[in-house]
């Protein structure tokens, strides 16, 4: 038996910019569960966005806009998550500087930016990777 930790079997759970590639059926096992989790994604965006509407006043916004790091993703990858923050509520995709390698982004409440980059890595970058690699 191969224990947990050998390097035969590392590469193959990793999910990111740096895993190796996949067979399809892990890929297509990560588009099934992109789908769902980018759901999640939408209905929680919109249940914070309806919050912070109804009963945060207006002087207590922060809208911004941030730059979100993109060097390593393909061109498909990035395209698909520029749609996927753009279809989440309080967040817009502006633009992609001309190296591919920034991407701006509006959020409504931008505060906190490095938590915002954390959350699109988490819940948008790593799924969308997990069935394009």
């Amino acid at each position: 038996m191969i224990p947990p930790t050998s390097p035969h079997i590392v590469p193959r759970l990793r999910a990111g910019r740096d895993a190796g590639p996949r067979g399809w059926g892990a890929r297509a096992l990560g588009f099934a569960l992109f789908i769902p989790t980018f759901l999640r994604e939408l209905v929680l965006a919109n249940l914070s966005v309806a919050r912070t509407v109804l009963f945060r006043r207006v002087a207590d916004l922060a809208p911004d806009f941030l730059e979100y790091d993109v060097s390593g993703l393909r061109p498909l990858e990035i395209v698909v998550l520029t749609h996927c923050i753009t279809l989440t509520p309080g967040t817009t995709s502006v633009k992609l500087d001309d190296a591919c390698t920034r991407l701006v982004v509006h959020a409504l409440d931008g505060r906190e930016p490095d938590e915002i980059c954390l959350s699109i890595k988490r819940s948008l970058e790593d799924p969308i990777l997990r069935w394009t690699r």
